[in-house]
């Protein structure tokens, strides 16, 4: 059976949402077509890269799990040099959405750069040795997430015809680094979440050869969670990243001008201290279960994050026939709302008030909503449909 590895810069089951359950969603419809490594550190907390795990390999479902030590964790200076990167890219010209101009703006070397790569983390010798080491046993690997040293330094140790690329890429600051249009052109073959992080990923690095793949989601419908009042659903890390602060500020001014029993419901990992409200439920981690059920009983699911390369949630919640509301501002978001008609965008409170007042006093159009999100989920990201695209992709190189 031909090896396949998959490299994520962190994994564990507790770790809910993002590059990660998707790297293992992967590596699980693909381990009965072949002989799957899961290549990642030891680390949990992406916000320190800490060693949290114990290096080695272990097996799970399947599944070959191999953990390396962190050599490099991040450190105040890596926050100075952020800081300084979102500082510059800030001050570009607001009229120029050139790649250029950015680039320009920031004015960065290709040293510099890489020294903000690096010190970002996680980097681990033992990861670099053991790749460098095996490379050539793999029949192809494949890279999650453009950002981290993971990623960065594995691939220029992968023959490029075996070297498979997921970005993972969000219209940020580190994405306009020429040193990752650089890396991105290694890759044998980019294979993208959605067509509008495929039109952002050409954008920033030019034409180069991929196709979008994207995640097969859970459709089965599950019982809807019935708690005597009607919520707002989120689902996911609760940091400023993810848009929390707007979406408190909009949901209790919203609560202010129309008084109800309608409460925010939150899952999750609270990373900033959320607020004591009687509105504010804050449910802490949920099981698979729970959270389907959560869904399927929620008036609205809200995914306020301005970056998202494809929000695994969000299309987990409109397989519920669940409408979403979602933050006009990630392209991805707003694309999966324009094709299915299954929700709501909002670029400001009015818009996403209007969006709440549909949900609160649902008409015929409303519920014809969420079987359009059905829809559009079971049609476009059906796990039969994703295996068997991977699997093509894969088996023929389609290098």
């Amino acid at each position: 059976m031909n090896r396949l590895g998959i490299v994520i810069q962190r994994w564990h089951e507790s770790i809910v949402g993002g590059a990660e359950s998707l790297a293992w969603q992967w590596a699980t419809l693909l381990k009965n077509k072949f002989s799957v490594d899961l290549l990642t550190t030891v680390a949990l907390d992406a916000a320190t890269w800490e060693n949290a795990l114990t290096p080695g390999e272990t097996n799970q479902e399947g599944i070959t799990i191999r953990r390396f030590h962190v050599d490099r964790q991040r450190t105040p200076y890596w926050h100075d040099l952020h800081r300084l990167l979102l500082t510059r890219f800030k001050n570009q010209s607001s009229d120029s959405a050139s790649l250029l101009s950015a680039e320009r703006s920031i004015g960065w070397s290709l040293a510099l750069q890489e020294e903000f790569i690096y010190k970002q983390g996680p980097y681990s010798k033992g990861f670099i040795r053991f790749l460098s080491d095996h490379a050539q046993e793999y029949h192809s690997v494949i890279f999650f997430t453009y950002l981290f040293p993971t990623t960065y330094y594995g691939i220029r140790l992968v023959p490029r015809e075996r070297c498979l690329l997921v970005p993972t890429l969000h219209d940020e600051a580190p994405a306009y680094l020429s040193a990752y249009r650089y890396m991105a052109r290694r890759a044998g073959k980019l294979l993208w979440n959605t067509v509008a992080e495929k039109r952002l990923g050409t954008r920033l690095w030019g034409e180069l050869p991929g196709e979008v793949v994207g995640v097969g989601i859970q459709v089965e419908e599950s019982i809807p969670h019935r708690p005597g009042y009607p919520y707002l659903l989120y689902c996911g890390r609760i940091d400023p990243f993810k848009g929390i602060p707007q979406l408190l500020e909009f949901f209790r001014r919203f609560k202010k001008e129309y008084p109800s029993d309608l409460r925010l419901v939150l899952t999750g990992k609270d990373e900033m201290a959320l607020p004591q409200d009687p509105d504010i439920e804050f449910l802490g981690f949920v099981s698979e279960e729970e959270k389907f059920r959560l869904m399927a009983g929620a008036a609205l699911f809200v995914m306020p994050s301005p970056h998202e390369s494809l929000s695994i949630v969000t299309l987990e919640a409109m397989a519920q026939r669940t409408p979403v509301l979602v933050n006009s501002q990630s392209e991805v978001l707003a694309d999966h709302i324009l094709q299915s008609e299954g929700g709501f965008s909002y670029h400001d409170y009015q818009s996403f008030s209007k969006g709440v007042l549909r949900s609160i006093a649902p008409d015929a159009g409303y519920l014809t909503m969420g079987e359009k999100a059905r829809s559009y989920v079971v049609d476009h990201y059906g796990t039969d449909r994703i295996k068997k695209i991977l699997t093509g992709i894969i088996e023929s190189r389609g290098l």
